[in-house]
């Protein structure tokens, strides 16, 4: 829907991040929908797997995590990037500075601060997960929770690799 709407008002295409081994077959699906709807759908579609940076802008990059689902899947934290001066050359004046940058000495160390996470359809391991600690620190973290209520408890939600309000609650 995103990228026929981006079509629709001639928008840039959009770049969607999959993971690697379903990249063909999101391919395919694009080509159905191609064919069944006879409106040509651009889009940048980007293998990404855990522990790979994309570059969305100078100051802006995206990382994959592990989810759990049944199907192949990713989530995904955005974070700002800013360059800051390397410790060694703190002391450095100005011109000195400028020597060693024109020279193509690194002279500065990027850092990055999550500011948005993504974990689309999941269960809630993702939350234990210590390489996901990112996840948890970035300002807006967008997750779902399918089961609601007790109706259907947090076992049937594991059971079908989703999460539940409760296990949330239980988390945050």
């Amino acid at each position: 829907m995103y990228v026929a709407t981006c079509g629709l008002y001639n928008l840039k295409p959009p770049t969607v991040f999959v993971p690697p081994c379903i990249k063909s077959d999101v391919e395919k699906l694009f080509d159905v929908h191609r064919a069944m709807s006879r409106v040509e759908l651009n889009l940048d579609l980007v293998a990404l797997d855990v522990g790979k940076t994309y570059e969305i802008r100078n100051d802006l990059v995206v990382r994959p995590f592990k989810t759990h689902h049944v199907i192949a899947k990713k989530g995904y934290v955005i974070y700002s990037m800013r360059k800051k001066l390397k410790k060694k050359y703190l002391h450095l004046k100005g011109p000195q500075i400028k020597k060693l940058k024109l020279s193509s000495v690194e002279i500065t160390d990027a850092m990055f601060s999550p500011e948005v996470a993504f974990t689309g359809d999941t269960t809630s391991d993702f939350i234990l997960d210590p390489r996901n600690v990112d996840t948890l620190r970035a300002k807006v973290l967008i997750t779902e929770a399918t089961f609601l209520d007790e109706e259907m408890g947090i076992e049937h939600a594991r059971q079908h690799s989703h999460m539940h309000l409760f296990e949330i609650l239980e988390n945050a």
